[in-house]
């Protein structure tokens, strides 16, 4: 039971971590939607709403929006060790 309680523990850390970074990084607010324990420390998936830099490109004067997905790799100390774009989705529509 209290290794069960350090595994929580360890994982809420990570995952408010990755949330964290994300927010100081993109300047939005960002959702888990999964966290890996690995050997090297945690890696952790945050998807953030955010304008399709796209469409503002080509000039569509009305905003849409993309879900991003993060990847966030953090060390055994919580440390950020990398993170990037893995993937992307339109608001409400299918995976591209």
């Amino acid at each position: 039971m209290p290794e069960e309680k350090t595994q929580l523990k360890t994982s809420s850390k990570s995952i408010a971590k990755a949330v964290e970074f994300i927010k100081e990084m993109l300047g939005k607010e960002g959702h888990v939607i999964k966290a890996n324990k690995t050997n090297e420390g945690w890696e952790v998936e945050v998807e953030v709403i955010e304008q399709s830099e796209y469409m503002k490109k080509i000039g569509i004067s009305k905003p849409v929006y993309d879900k991003n997905i993060y990847r966030v790799i953090l060390d055994q100390n919580f440390d950020l060790v990398s993170y990037e774009r893995k993937g992307q989705k339109p608001f409400g529509g299918s995976a591209e």
